[in-house]
């Protein structure tokens, strides 16, 4: 069966199969990425949300090359039936070129994850990660007894990581920080220092530190917060095409990890070996600041996978609270489907109503 004209001129602009049957009659949001169809649990969260809800609604993975985006965009824009999509890496920033608006916090961070489209067919940007971080940090979610911590008011937090994920959340946390301080540390100390500038100009509340300052600033601080990307599992590209992994690595410490050429099925070993005696010292060093760090200080890390980062294990085998990114990604995303993409819809349905958004959260908890 052929795919109707609207879903046909998405089809043509990604690397994905869209299922007709899956679609059928069906209204349409999903997330634009690389390649989110090989990894991404959004479609399992959106999705576990629309039946629980009984909405005819489908959430679908579109694996999109970036030279296609400005097709893909006019696509979206045409169909009737498409409601607004998420963005995922690599294009949150790409993306805001090839849209009609941006809200205020979406141009302050200059990065979109949220996209809605207008009854008129237009298509605004929106960034709701910032938002997600603070409700899974201060909001009680499904199966815990209290929030992780009841005020970011007034606290120090320890930022470590400048780049795209840093920033999405920065704007939000300077904000609630209020008198509090926001100290943003970055192997890259340009990056740092430039985000810190934003900040400062925006709420007078920031400043940066060298990677080498994280052992006196960590112990001051009420909540330390890796947007960084050490500890993620998984393989990471350099830029100049050779391969490492991070997972071994805590954010509290430097890492140099050896870069090798792709050698299946020997590159996880031989990487080891190489990188093994690094991986040592920043264990070593990692442990070590965990220690001096007070009890009463949070470990949050945005990383999901593994589920307990060795940033993470660290803060929880010396006395640390732990939290790890699952609650900002369901959290974003039940905002961003209640608040943003789905909002006029539940309005008309009679469900734009608090319990809908607890249901919402619960659901996707669930489908995790």
């Amino acid at each position: 069966m052929s795919l109707p004209k609207d879903i046909a001129r998405i089809q043509a602009c990604i690397s994905n199969s869209l299922d007709h049957d899956s679609i059928g009659n069906k209204q349409i949001t999903g997330v634009i990425g690389d390649t989110p169809s090989t990894y991404s649990k959004s479609p399992a969260l959106w999705n576990g949300a629309f039946r629980a809800l009984r909405l005819g609604i489908a959430y679908l993975p579109f694996d999109v090359h970036e030279s296609r985006l400005p097709t893909l965009a006019r696509a979206l824009r045409e169909s009737d039936r498409v409601m607004g999509v998420s963005v995922t890496v690599p294009y949150k920033t790409k993306i805001m070129e090839h849209l009609d608006e941006l809200d205020a916090k979406a141009k302050q961070i200059k990065a979109v994850n949220t996209i809605v489209r207008t009854g008129d067919g237009r298509l605004v940007g929106y960034n709701t990660d910032g938002k997600g971080l603070l409700e899974s940090i201060l909001r009680t979610q499904p199966g815990q007894a209290r929030p992780f911590m009841e005020t970011l008011s007034g606290i120090d937090v320890l930022l470590i990581g400048a780049g795209g994920a840093a920033r999405s959340v920065a704007f939000y946390l300077a904000e609630a920080l209020k008198k509090g301080g926001l100290i943003i540390c970055n192997r890259t100390p340009r990056s740092a220092f430039s985000l810190a500038e934003q900040i400062k100009e925006a709420f007078g509340n920031a400043r940066a530190i060298e990677e080498d300052e994280i052992g006196r600033w960590a112990p001051k601080a009420g909540l330390i917060l890796n947007c960084s990307t050490k500890g993620q599992g998984g393989i990471r590209k350099t830029t100049d095409g050779k391969i490492m992994i991070l997972e071994p690595y805590s954010a509290l410490a430097p890492a140099n990890p050896v870069a090798l050429e792709e050698s299946e099925p020997e590159f996880h070993r031989n990487w080891l070996r190489a990188s093994l005696a690094d991986i040592e010292a920043n264990n070593r060093a990692s442990w070590n600041l965990a220690l001096s760090i007070p009890r009463e200080t949070g470990f949050c890390d945005l990383i999901y996978h593994p589920e307990e980062t060795v940033f993470l294990r660290h803060g929880r085998l010396s006395g640390h609270r732990s939290l790890n990114g699952k609650g900002m990604l369901i959290a974003q995303a039940a905002d961003a489907l209640f608040d943003k993409i789905c909002r006029e819809h539940l309005h008309k349905a009679g469900l734009d109503n608090p319990s809908t958004y607890q249901r919402v959260l619960e659901t996707m908890y669930q489908s995790w």
